[in-house]
């Protein structure tokens, strides 16, 4: 009654509890005792948590070796089972002459031959079933290479979008990005003119609708008619415009000073009158000429 608690000896609830806390740690130090055989057992706390624990992972172990000895039983027996077949087999004798009469490659083909027979867990073996699987196998170590190969490239993408993505961050936490420190102070002024611009937006629309009033009324109406009257006007300016310009054309090269264009015209009309005298002049000889060998004739 040492191990007992005080309350115990008032509490036989207590004393229920604390005698099965007490079966169950005995028996978790014996489990760990055959756990730990040549070691020694770490220390750790004992609470009800700890003992829980324990108690839930000792169950597990011992499934799991009983499983373990349930399946190695069946293993053994199946092995007794083979062996007694095998002793009984009347073959036996000639399979164990023929195993001897192999040379050591066709040993080694048969010993290739059952193990290959064992991994790809074929009942009845053949060369032409095994090339099957080992076909299969390359094909899909082929498909896992190239699906690790498409991983590897998604992984090197994704590397690079997460360096870009980091510089990214970096920049957007740079001083640059960061908001101005008197951005309250500009916040407030920018609510302030809000405020000032939409109390002073009914007047500024009463004046747009006095402005679109007035100049509906001081704006004739415009018809297709006046339109085509404007157009013949135009189209009679256009051409007195290009007679004008035809009438200057002619005055080309002239001196800009009104004086010096007089006397270069004056001197240009002498030259005229020259060449019409000389013209004439030479109109007259040709008649003088030609005048006696009409009168021959």
């Amino acid at each position: 009654m040492s191990h007992l608690s005080p309350e115990t000896i008032f509490s036989p609830t207590v004393a229920r509890q604390q005698l099965a806390a007490a079966k169950d740690w005995s028996y978790i130090d014996s489990w760990l005792s055959i756990k730990f055989a040549s070691q020694a057992i770490p220390s750790f706390e004992r609470n009800p948590s700890t003992l829980k624990a324990l108690l839930s992972l000792a169950s597990l172990n011992e499934t799991a070796d009983e499983e373990q000895e349930l399946l190695a039983r069946s293993r053994e027996k199946a092995l007794t089972a083979i062996q007694t077949s095998l002793q009984n087999d009347a073959n036996a004798e000639l399979l164990h002459t023929l195993e001897d009469s192999l040379t050591p490659e066709g040993q080694t083909s048969l010993e290739t031959l059952a193990s290959l027979s064992t991994t790809f867990n074929l009942s009845t073996p053949s060369p032409e079933l095994i090339g099957h699987k080992l076909l299969s196998l390359q094909t899909t170590s082929y498909t896992l290479s190239q699906a690790s190969s498409r991983v590897a490239t998604l992984q090197r993408s994704l590397t690079t979008e997460l360096t870009n993505l980091s510089t990214l961050i970096a920049s957007l936490q740079s001083p640059s990005y960061q908001a101005p420190d008197d951005l309250p102070k500009q916040t407030v002024d920018l609510q302030r003119k809000a405020k000032i611009l939409s109390s002073k937006l009914p007047e500024i629309r009463e004046r747009i609708a006095t402005l679109s009033s007035s100049s509906n009324t001081s704006t004739p109406k415009v018809t297709v008619e006046t339109i085509k009257a404007e157009e013949e006007k135009f189209k009679e300016w256009l051409k007195r415009v290009k007679d004008l310009e035809t009438q200057v054309k002619a005055f080309h090269g002239l001196p800009q000073d009104i004086d010096l264009a007089r006397l270069e015209l004056e001197s240009l009309r002498m030259e005229l009158r020259d060449f019409t005298r000389e013209r004439d002049g030479l109109f007259e000889g040709l008649v003088e000429r030609e005048s006696p060998k009409k009168s021959r004739r």
